[in-house]
């Protein structure tokens, strides 16, 4: 699993290396203009991440997803940039699951991509770590 994240990440890298060079060209093919004061930034008074990004507020559903983890998620999940954070919840139910189990750079790695190209890294996770249905208690 480790090596297709890596051979993906690769792959994106190198996608992006390519880019560099026309989106160089397309900067200095546009008119240029007077420089503009950058506006004052909001201030923005949630609680800030280590990484010193404002943590996104979590729905109740999200709050209450989150209260029930163990405190390593919890621990774990606060480290995350939001971007992560962000991603995490728009998986199913399933994919938040494997989520966890995903080593830290490859959780990173896998909510940058662009859509199709991590659909295709949840396909082949999926297939490889089937989620095991939960048992169902014998009826009497």
């Amino acid at each position: 699993m480790p090596k297709i994240i890596n051979l993906l990440t690769l792959a994106g890298a190198a996608a992006g290396f390519a880019l560099v060079p026309s989106l160089a060209a397309a900067q200095q093919e546009s008119p240029t203009s007077p420089a503009q004061p950058m506006a004052q930034p909001m201030q923005d008074n949630r609680p800030m991440q280590q990484d010193g990004q404002a943590m996104a507020e979590p729905t109740p559903d999200q709050q209450a997803a989150m209260d029930a983890w163990p405190q390593d998620r919890k621990s774990a999940y606060q480290l995350w940039p939001r971007d992560t954070q962000d991603y995490y919840w728009t998986l199913t139910p399933q994919r938040q699951e494997l989520f966890w189990r995903l080593k830290d750079e490859d959780k990173l790695t896998l909510s940058t991509m662009p859509d199709p190209q991590a659909e295709s890294v949840w396909t082949q996770l999926e297939t490889r770590n089937p989620l095991q249905p939960p048992a169902q208690q014998p009826q009497q």
